[in-house]
């Protein structure tokens, strides 16, 4: 069953070039140049989150709920905001909310933690619809591949196993690895009921100008031995 639309947007920023610097055909044609990769959640046997939008100023008793709600019926993958070359925007990815994650749930208010072990600079992706931009103000190199350590995080369900997997036959060429896999081929990774722990991810410059692919993140209960 299809889950809330996501999207993940890289914006990339050719550094020491100036503007009309061409990389071949379709090349950036000025110092800055967006991808977009729109993230489709799927989960076998899962509900609808029922949230659109983004979700902040929550009560600290609000954010427990609705933490108790997602880790209840499956699993939350959070996306790490702390990076000065990560923001998050809208799902439009048209208004930049917030720089650091910090104000949109998981918030973690009054210093506590909703998950025990995820900082406040995680965004859920399985609550909010956003935008993940990467490089906005500073940009990135262009026809390079940049590493983000524990890009991604998990919250995993009390009593059941789930394979978290990013990619599938589509995308793969933006966000290219996750957990040092090939997204293009799918990056799957367990999420056990004991334990989680957050893993690295590459994303893929290019020299094209702006351009669009889908990625899916599919959740589902992980097979029996």
């Amino acid at each position: 069953m299809k889950m809330n639309r996501r999207s993940v947007l890289g914006a990339i920023g050719v550094v020491g070039v100036g503007t009309g610097a061409a990389f071949g055909s379709g090349a950036f044609s000025s110092t800055t140049a967006q991808r977009a990769v729109e993230v489709n959640v799927f989960g076998a046997g899962v509900s609808d989150s029922g949230v659109d939008g983004l979700v902040s100023g929550l009560t600290e008793t609000e954010e427990k709920d609705l933490a108790d709600d997602i880790t209840a019926n499956f699993v939350d993958v959070l996306v790490d905001a702390s990076s000065d070359t990560v923001d998050i925007y809208n799902e439009a990815g048209d208004s930049r909310e917030s720089t650091d994650g910090t104000d949109i749930f998981p918030e973690n208010p009054n210093s506590t933690e909703t998950y025990s072990g995820i900082g406040s600079n995680y965004v859920s992706l399985v609550a909010n619809d956003v935008t993940i931009v990467f490089g906005d103000d500073n940009g990135l190199p262009p026809n390079s591949t940049v590493s983000y350590d524990e890009l991604f995080a998990f919250v995993e369900n009390d009593t059941t196993s789930y394979n978290v997997t990013f990619g599938d036959t589509n995308g793969g060429s933006i966000l290219s690895s996750v957990n040092e896999s090939d997204v293009s081929s799918g990056s799957t990774v367990e999420v056990s009921s004991s334990s989680s722990s957050p893993v690295n991810a590459e994303v893929e410059t290019g020299t094209s100008g702006n351009s669009r692919e889908a990625l899916d993140i599919r959740i589902e209960e992980t097979p029996s031995p």
